[in-house]
């Protein structure tokens, strides 16, 4: 079996021929598919790491007929061109989140409201959720996105910041790091704090040079990213568990053999659960790191967590899914 091909560097790879497997007629030897598959994160994270499994699971299944190049620390571009190129039947793949795809199907949202996960146990009942196929249904049908896999998960979400806070009302004013998407800015918004909308390559510097006072983000990234060299406080705000969804061109994943669309779910499935498991599995070891290398815990029972919940719910008002959250609890027998 080859390995995974990693490709780092500089590209001018979102301009692809767009055929059945998105390389025009392969050359004796090649392989006959491709997916160009891009996210944010660094090569030192987990899901980095389940992206080349996924790939050398591919590759070793189709006996090197269908390669999957990854593309860390968003060499691909800017992820809202990346979903266009999609739509437009380009064979490239990215790591999005619930966030991003409301933009396209409202119900999406909800995903990332405050508080709505309570861990890993919600997580995985969802997973194969009617409800959320019906969400990914939509997005196929009319956007042109395919969704490949819901079963990746970072964790918890918390507040890492220069100023202490144990309510949402000590939170006002505190300019807090988020990505740049309608959700995310909602959920962090009704914690209290400014959401201020940054690129995620740009987080460390935000907050280093002042333009945030700080950020929030499952534990795992922030030890990649290094947080505890610029944020003295781990506010354990619990607020998103946070799932996570590959996704690339329907137009493209149509035109696989059947066969190989299975193995490409099938295999993105498992690495992502496998990744999850692992984040899961050394959390605690993650903010360990962040506390022996300068931070300081407000840990979840010393919150005003009751407040924090109750405030939080302003989210899925603001962004208009209440009924979203009523059926994904329903589904939870919540």
């Amino acid at each position: 079996m080859k390995k995974a091909i990693i490709v780092i560097g500089l590209i001018a790879a979102v301009c692809f021929s767009v055929s059945a497997g998105g390389r025009g007629e392969p050359k004796e030897g090649e392989p006959s598919y491709m997916l160009r598959f891009g996210h944010v994160q660094t090569e030192k994270e987990e899901y980095h790491k389940a992206y080349i499994r996924w790939a050398e699971a591919v590759e070793e299944r189709t006996n090197g007929d269908f390669v999957i190049e990854v593309y860390p620390n968003a060499q691909l571009g800017v992820e809202e061109d990346i979903l266009e190129q999609m739509r437009k039947g380009s064979n490239v793949g990215w790591q999005t989140d619930p966030a991003r795809l409301g933009d396209y199907v409202g119900e999406f949202s909800v995903l990332y409201g405050a508080y709505l996960l309570s861990g890993y146990d919600d997580f995985e009942a969802l997973l194969g959720s009617p409800t959320i196929n019906s969400w990914s249904k939509k997005l196929e049908d009319e956007f042109g996105i395919k969704v490949i896999s819901y079963a990746y998960a970072q964790g918890f979400r918390n507040v890492m910041a220069n100023v202490q806070a144990r309510s949402p009302q000590e939170l006002r004013g505190v300019r807090i790091r988020t990505a740049p998407a309608p959700a995310w800015l909602a959920t962090v918004n009704s914690l209290g704090a400014t959401a201020t909308g940054l690129p995620y390559g740009e987080l460390y510097n935000g907050i280093q040079t002042g333009v945030v006072d700080g950020a929030e983000l499952p534990v795992s990234a922030a030890r990649a990213l290094s947080v505890e060299e610029v944020a003295d406080y781990l506010i354990e705000t619990r607020h998103i568990y946070q799932m996570n969804v590959l996704v690339a061109s329907a137009k493209w994943f149509n035109s696989l053999p059947k066969e190989y669309q299975d193995i490409l779910l099938e295999e993105a499935d498992k690495a992502g659960l496998e990744a999850t498991q692992a984040l899961e599995a050394k959390a605690g070891t993650d903010m360990q790191y962040l506390l022996d290398n300068g931070m300081t815990l407000i840990p979840w029972d010393e919150l005003d967590s009751s407040a924090f919940i109750r405030s939080g719910q302003q989210s899925y008002e603001k962004l208009g899914v209440v009924n979203a959250k009523e059926a994904i609890y329903k589904e939870l027998g919540k």
